[in-house]
């Protein structure tokens, strides 16, 4: 989304105010702290009760000419605000012409007007149907019909907000241990990325179509093994490909512990992999639990 910026030459006309009022807290501050000091040197002179010498009358006179420096000092500081407040109001009625002439510009706490919102809404529906038209031109551009990509599209964001339902009924389940518990976490899993629905909806040649259209990888690469562990001894070796364990699809390591979490101790599992270097792919059994890959 792209921003307004001031065109060279020109400066906003609330930075021209805070400068103004910078310059004004300036002197007044100065003044105010000065005059403390000489009205209290004064008041001593005048109260003290003594004769005055010919040092003190000069130290008088001196005194009375300060003050008489600072008022004028005040003076001007004064017109100076003034016409800084003129130059403020008159840079506004460049940047705004429709705005009234206010010695005073106010925050204003009210929302903003209605054309505003309208124009923000429009460019928020704008952005989302960009969007979606560059997913299903990517859908398309993989193979994918556009009625078919349309549909996929429209069923990502129909899963975000199945997600969100189920993840509300989970909360306000009275009984987290019951079998309806366990099926809300389990479709809760599920809905939480829209790939893992779409794999159950589409064929697995569409499916495929639709990983590499996003750049998803396939399948899941042995990077590396611990040779105590089942894996090792069921005979997977580094560079070997993990398609589906306990029949889901695997993608990461992430997925691969995610399902290795959903099967009771004591399973045996059906393992889909395929060689390094091979093109085709086999089904091998491992004893539920950590297969002891590490990447």
């Amino acid at each position: 989304m792209s921003k307004n910026h001031p065109s060279p030459g020109t400066f906003p006309a609330r930075s021209f105010a805070l400068i103004a009022a910078g310059l004004m807290a300036v002197a007044l501050i100065g003044v105010t702290f000065a005059w403390p000091g000489v009205a209290e040197r004064a008041e001593s002179n005048s109260t003290d009760g003594s004769i005055p010498s010919s040092d003190e009358e000069k130290n008088a006179l001196s005194i009375h000419q300060r003050v008489q420096q600072l008022e004028s000092t005040l003076e001007r500081t004064l017109k100076i605000q003034g016409q800084l407040l003129e130059l403020v109001n008159e840079l506004n009625s460049k940047v705004d012409p429709t705005s009234e002439d206010q010695s005073t510009r106010h925050v204003s706490a009210t929302p903003p007007p209605r054309e505003h919102r309208q124009q923000h809404h429009n460019r928020a529906v704008d952005r989302f149907q960009r969007q979606r038209e560059h997913q299903i031109r990517t859908l398309t551009e993989a193979g994918f019909s556009h009625e078919r990509a349309s549909f996929i599209v429209d069923r990502q964001e129909r899963v975000y907000y199945e997600q969100m339902q189920l993840s509300y009924q989970y909360r306000y389940l009275e009984d987290k241990t019951s079998q309806e518990a366990r099926d809300l976490q389990e479709k809760i899993h599920t809905h939480s990325n829209p790939r893992r629905v779409l794999e159950q909806e589409l064929s697995s040649e569409e499916f495929d179509r639709y990983l590499e259209a996003y750049g998803g990888r396939t399948e899941f690469q042995i990077g590396d093994l611990l040779e105590a562990a089942p894996a090792y001894q069921a005979g997977l070796r580094p560079g070997d490909k993990i398609i589906r364990y306990n029949n889901q699809r695997v993608f990461h390591m992430g997925d691969l512990r995610s399902q290795v979490y959903q099967v009771a101790p004591g399973e045996n599992v059906a393992v889909e992999i395929q060689r390094d270097g091979s093109s085709s792919t086999e089904t091998i059994y491992i004893p539920a639990g950590p297969l002891g890959i590490r990447g």
